[in-house]
């Protein structure tokens, strides 16, 4: 009986730091009010921006840039390296207008050490939904910004193959998200409203759905590649286009 507990002791102590490391959204609440490196991530600050990166030699993943001064908004792009220019479309979004941009650092196919998902879309403890639930609770009117990217060739509809630009709340959606609609599609973007307009890319089974935060606060864009290449080689048109997410603020 001795040797049973003993040695599930050692594999409690062995799989303790790295599940301990990863901060909760009471932790990242402070972090809001009180930047500062966390177990496993170091700080970087740049005036009066802020960011937390993994360390090298770590097992943590995530990104995070924070610019308190900014309008209360998230950017979120959680498949930088699957989704190609998510990264850039995002990255310009947070500089022009949000306090907030969480990144992927692991590719969205890779495992952990216990088989588990690294999907930012689909984990559930990680910094992103640390992060965003607690910015959240401190900014209740806030949006949330989820950029994807998808292949027009893979849709299984005529709708979804027509489209530049997929635009979801989840299974149900307010004004907000036609109003967005109708902004893009003024620049000449066939737009599309899941679940109205197109029945598939809606995001439903996102892991955002399944955290308290406030009703259509999470708006889900998926963008097609040659909208994507677009946006990242026309500095205009990705001005146009951020403008058009700024106006639901």
């Amino acid at each position: 009986m001795k040797h049973i507990n003993i040695y599930f002791l050692i594999c409690f102590l062995y799989i303790l730091p790295a599940s301990a490391a990863v901060p909760n959204s009471t932790t990242m609440q402070q972090w809001l009010i009180q930047p500062k490196a966390l177990n496993g991530w170091q700080l970087v600050q740049s005036g009066e921006q802020f960011h937390l990166m993994p360390k090298q030699s770590g097992e943590q993943h995530g990104e995070l840039y924070y610019a308190p001064q900014r309008l209360p908004c998230v950017v979120s792009v959680p498949h930088r390296f699957h989704d190609k220019h998510t990264l850039v479309i995002g990255q310009s979004l947070f500089e022009s207008t949000c306090q907030l941009l969480l990144a992927n650092t692991k590719h969205r196919y890779d495992r952990d050490d216990t088989q588990q998902s690294m999907d930012y879309a689909k984990q559930h403890n990680n910094l992103h939904s640390a992060a965003i639930v607690a910015f959240m609770l401190a900014s209740k009117d806030a949006k949330i910004f989820q950029i994807h990217g998808f292949s027009k060739k893979k849709r299984k509809t005529d709708a979804g193959r027509s489209s530049d630009i997929i635009l979801s709340q989840g299974k149900q959606n307010n004004a907000a998200l036609w109003n967005l609609k109708t902004c893009l599609a003024k620049e000449g973007y066939r737009v599309m409203v899941y679940p109205q307009e197109v029945k598939e890319l809606g995001g439903t089974k996102n892991i955002l759905h399944q955290l308290d935060l406030p009703k259509y606060s999470f708006i889900h864009i998926e963008l097609s590649y040659q909208i994507r290449k677009q946006l990242t080689k026309n500095n205009q048109q990705l001005e146009q286009f951020n403008s058009c997410v700024r106006s639901l603020i």
